[in-house]
Order: structure tokens, then sequence, then C-alpha cells
């Protein structure tokens, strides 16, 4: 499924961002992350109708636990609070995604 390469994909690239040590080859792998990400970004976008509940729901949890995430990224301590909202936020995706019958 596109839906599964795509995932595969951003966690290969992230994987590879992390090994590579090339700042060129390091560069060139975060612009396409960058792209790739942009690009599944507009197909979500298209495809789910945003007047949903859930898709509400997901997007206020996911933009609380991006917070959470942006306050880990500076105090390491605050990680266990980043895991339970993504938690949170995965949740919410699960149900729109059962909304829009793709689990």
């Amino acid at each position: 499924m596109l839906g599964d390469q795509l995932s595969d994909a951003l966690t290969n690239i992230t994987q590879l961002i992390l090994k590579t040590k090339d700042p060129a080859k390091r560069k060139r792998l975060m612009e396409q992350h960058e792209q790739l990400a942009g690009e599944l970004q507009i197909l979500v976008d298209k495809m789910v109708d945003q007047a949903l509940p859930e898709y509400v729901a997901a997007t206020a949890a996911l933009e609380e636990a991006n917070l959470q995430a942006e306050v880990a990224k500076l105090d390491l301590d605050k990680l266990a609070a980043t895991i339970t909202s993504m938690a949170k936020a995965i949740d919410q995706v699960m149900l729109l995604a059962a909304k829009i019958s793709l689990v």
C-alpha cells in the first residue's frame, strides 16, 4: 500500500540522516525527507474531509503532541509527557482513520 511505503520511506530517510556523516549527502536526505513529508501532507489534506469531528480532534491532538515534542527537545526530562501526548494523538488519528474506513 502507498501509505505503508510512504511511512517506510520517511523512516528510512530519517535513519539515513542520523547515520550519514557527509554534510552534502545529509543535506540532500533532509531535503528529500521534507519534500516527501510535504507531499504526504498534501495527500491527507486533499483526501480527508476537514469538517469531520475526528479530523478536528486528531489535528488538535497532534498539535499538542508536537508542542510537547518541541519542549522535550529542549528538556529531555519532558520526554515522558511527550510520549503520553503522542500516544493520545495517535489514538485520535486512529479514530479518524476508522471514521473514513482506512483501518
